[in-house]
């Protein structure tokens, strides 16, 4: 830690909630991409996806402060919905909302560091480890709510119903068969390039359901899907160096589709309301990451 990245982290705070939440996700997303392919191709792509995509503008920083500039400008009166995380609140002219997103930004890069990184991260056991933005997301999300009022719980429901569960479960096993069939066919028609595929692909998948947000901001009613294609593809390539190909698509399936149910769970109980914004995708990522490194480490 130093001075500079402090400074970072609150200038990237309050650069997502100038541009709006989802609009700093794709972001994320585009360097999400830009990683992985550097690392495909040979080089450290690292540098990228460790220092950029889930750094200074990781979802733990730049996303969570932008929840938070959000929260209060509902709260100041800028802003109708306080868990609208779409609107640039750069359009606000509330100077506060934007400092807001950075102070939360700075929260979000030091729990993630002293927190996460200390006892989630494998420092304990390699059987306990979740992802560190997605944990921080969802525990900043928490305290945004407290900060800014409301109840933490918004419905009295624990999922969806009628056609839009299906329709949810649908999705959760579809999307996961096409995560966990392509990770087994990359392998099988590159084989001497395995390691590189199974390290790469669940943050691959990520990038390109963040991108895939770029079509929310436009308007369409687009489904967040980044916790299926996530742990779909983690599960998968956790799971295929001692289950194989069929055992790594079984496995994606099963977590995947318990990730689409986790997140509508929390979206209909927590994230119902108007008050703030608790992330229903970064809920199910922590938590079946939990599970996934429980059971393969």
């Amino acid at each position: 830690m130093s001075i500079f990245w402090l400074l970072a982290a609150f200038g990237s705070g309050a650069f997502a909630t100038a541009i709006g939440g989802v609009e700093s996700f794709v972001i994320t997303g585009v360097f999400a991409i830009i990683g992985t392919c550097i690392s495909l191709a040979g080089g450290d792509g690292g540098l990228v996806t460790g220092n950029i995509a889930f750094g200074m503008f990781g979802p733990h920083i730049a996303f969570a402060g932008a929840v938070a500039g959000a929260a209060y400008a509902k709260k100041a009166g800028k802003l109708d919905n306080g868990a609208d995380i779409v609107t640039p609140i750069s359009s606000c002219n509330d100077p506060m909302s934007l400092i807001v997103g950075g102070v939360f930004g700075v929260i979000g890069y030091l729990f993630k560091l002293f927190v996460v990184d200390n006892l989630f991260a494998g420092t304990i056991s390699s059987k306990l480890v979740t992802d560190g933005p997605g944990f921080t997301v969802f525990c900043s999300a928490i305290l945004v709510r407290l900060v800014f009022g409301g109840s933490i719980k918004t419905g009295d429901a624990i999922k969806s119903e009628g056609a839009a569960w299906t329709n949810v479960i649908t999705m959760g096993v579809t999307y996961s068969l096409m995560t966990g069939g392509v990770l087994v066919g990359l392998i099988e028609v590159f084989p001497d390039a395995k390691d590189a595929i199974l390290g790469n692909f669940a943050v691959t998948c990520f990038g390109i359901a963040a991108i895939g947000l770029t079509f929310a901001c436009g308007g369409l009613a687009f489904y967040g899907c980044h916790q299926i294609l996530l742990i779909s593809a983690l599960a998968a390539a956790k799971a295929y160096p001692t289950m194989g190909g069929f055992g790594a698509v079984i496995a994606a399936v099963i977590f995947g589709t318990v990730a689409a149910i986790i997140n509508d769970s929390e979206t209909v109980f927590m994230n119902s309301g108007d008050v703030s914004h608790i992330d229903g995708p970064a809920t199910a990522i922590f938590i079946t990451t939990f599970i996934i490194n429980a059971i393969w480490g």
